[in-house]
């Protein structure tokens, strides 16, 4: 592992630019109306979600090369992508806790689908905050423990 691709540091440029291409190349595509294949609708149903962060898809240089204060609250772009790995825990069942807690957050809470998806969305954002701090993997168990902490009553 090279000084620049550490946890301290993150992804490389390049990296960064191409994960955020995906992004744009798939809003771009809802936009005008053209044939989307799975993840770029999945993609798409994400950021239509999220009106607030429209106007980041206006310039693509900018929205490549932004670089995302933390203080204004999360970063546009990693809360877009930690949506999308929700929306797939979600369908996958994994972990089980996921679609558990979306459920009753939903049915129990009142929630409506987008606010519950948030709730658990800080779940998993704390998960990866700590992960990286660590310098691994996202610790399951720990993630599992905070989803059902969101089931108690």
């Amino acid at each position: 592992m090279t000084e620049k691709d550490s946890p301290k540091h993150g992804p490389d440029r390049a990296q960064l630019r191409a994960h955020r291409q995906v992004f744009w190349d798939a809003w771009q595509k809802a936009q005008a109306d053209l044939p989307l294949d799975a993840l770029q609708v999945r993609i798409a149903r994400v950021i239509r979600l999220h009106p607030e962060y429209h106007h980041f898809f206006n310039d693509l240089e900018d929205f490549l090369d932004r670089d995302f204060e933390v203080d204004n609250g999360m970063n546009p772009y990693l809360h877009l992508s930690l949506h999308l790995a929700l929306e797939e825990q979600v369908a996958i069942h994994q972990p089980p806790e996921v679609a558990s807690s979306l459920e009753f957050l939903m049915q129990r809470k009142g929630m409506s689908r987008h606010d519950a998806l948030h709730a658990i969305l800080e779940v998993l954002a704390e998960t990866v905050y700590f992960a990286q701090r660590r310098g691994g993997e996202p610790d399951v168990m720990a993630y599992a423990a905070g989803l059902r902490n969101l089931m108690q009553e």
